[in-house]
């Protein structure tokens, strides 16, 4: 993995060279086979994940129920930032669904980073919220797309009834 690499990933756009250096020292990137569990639902999260090659599945937990897939994610995208900011466990599982390369920054490597470059933690974070912004609009999406599903199918019964 070289520098420029990190150009073409859309959340350190906005960082200069010294900038995308610094995140570059951090990273490792490692490779995950086909159908193989790169985070765990619930296990304590350790690092900021960037797909540079390859796709991956989010699914979620479902009691007494097969596994509900939330996404798909390929090139660019990030994963596991969520633990990586809130510290809590990793919210779903994510899955390689082919052979993914991605770049890993430990969390512990980031945090002190941010701590020390409030210029590259602004750029950065920004980013990162609109990437979280678009997810949440999603959801909001499918929400209502599911509500409306919901009271169709519940005026439907009482008709029937």
């Amino acid at each position: 993995m070289d520098i420029g690499l990190l150009r073409t990933i859309n959340i350190f756009e906005e960082l200069n060279d010294e900038e995308l250096e610094k995140i570059f020292k951090l990273a490792k990137t490692k490779l995950f086979p086909s159908e193989t569990l790169i985070l765990e639902e619930g296990k304590e999260g350790s690092a900021l994940y960037v797909i540079v090659k390859g796709r991956v599945r989010v699914t979620k937990k479902m009691e007494g129920q097969k596994d509900k897939v939330i996404t798909s994610l390929g090139p660019q995208s990030i994963f596991g930032e969520m633990s990586c900011f809130d510290s809590l466990p990793y919210s779903a599982n994510v899955t390689a669904l082919e052979e993914t390369r991605c770049m890993l920054i430990p969390k512990a490597g980031l945090d002190d980073l941010l701590k020390k470059d409030l210029l590259l933690a602004y750029k950065l974070l920004r980013q990162i919220i609109t990437v979280l912004s678009q997810r949440l609009r999603n959801t909001n999406e499918e929400l209502v797309a599911l509500t409306a599903w919901k009271d169709r199918v519940q005026r439907e019964m009482k008709k029937a009834n």
